[in-house]
């Protein structure tokens, strides 16, 4: 069922007067400094050694549905 012309620009008059309302309340929040979150051991940084190495399996196997202690259990596909 097509809308008539006349339908047509009284949706898009609406349309742009939600919009302008929208935008004039969306300029009068006043935003807020950026922050960031800075930690100490940040494990994206570069590390070396076992250390690194361990703490990124503790958190591959934490992330895993299933595993054991040292392996994490899955089937082609289900994860």
């Amino acid at each position: 069922m097509p809308l008539e012309e006349k339908e047509v620009q009284e949706l898009q008059k609406e349309t742009k007067k939600l919009l302008d309302k929208f935008s004039a309340a969306l300029s009068s929040i006043k935003s807020g400094e950026e922050w960031n979150i800075v930690r100490d051991n940040d494990r994206r940084k570069e590390k070396e050694g076992k250390a690194c190495n361990e703490e990124f399996r503790k958190i591959m196997l934490e992330n895993a549905p299933q595993h054991d202690e040292d392996f994490i259990i899955a089937e082609k596909k289900s994860w």
